[in-house]
């Protein structure tokens, strides 16, 4: 059941353009610190030997072109892939969370984009659509959210959160 609804959503995105990928989960320390993940989220991840389980797809589909020079007519470039995912989360717990039983691991299909620069505010709000598209597609209620500096990485600029 799992799959066949990753299915439903990869396909989707593949519609809007994406390329699918498939990714390793265990990731060295430098694709963590390129994708900001490190060194603000450590506790949060599992390691063993400078080796982590990935928090999300995003840092090995961001890692593929980090040794790469993008020329600009190929941008943007549309990225997704369903991975599991690994969190401690150990932060999370609170008066905004009592009650909810947080995952350690878990399914996601995610999605990246490279865009120019003067283009990323702009391709975040079309990648937000695309998200916003599979929940119109499931019939879900959901809100778009932006997250505050502080629920952020350090590298990002703005970050929405899709609240279902």
């Amino acid at each position: 059941m799992v799959r066949y609804i990753a299915d439903i959503l990869l396909k989707e995105h593949r519609k809007r353009g994406y390329k699918e990928y498939f990714l390793p989960v265990l990731v060295n320390r430098e694709n963590m610190y390129g994708t900001g993940q490190l060194p603000k989220f450590e506790d949060d991840a599992y390691k063993v030997d400078d080796q982590f389980l990935i928090p999300t797809a995003e840092v090995p589909l961001t890692n593929m072109a980090r040794n790469e020079i993008l020329s600009f007519q190929d941008l943007p470039k549309k990225l997704t892939s369903f991975t599991q995912c690994f969190r401690r989360e150990s932060g999370s717990a609170g008066r905004d969370t009592r009650g909810m039983i947080r995952l350690h691991q878990f399914n996601k299909v995610e999605l990246v984009k490279f865009a120019h620069p003067d283009q990323s505010y702009n391709e975040l709000e079309e990648m937000t659509k695309d998200a916003e598209n599979i929940l119109q597609v499931f019939n879900l209620p959901y809100r778009v959210i932006e997250l505050c500096t502080g629920d952020v990485g350090f590298s990002s600029a703005k970050t929405y959160d899709l609240e279902v």
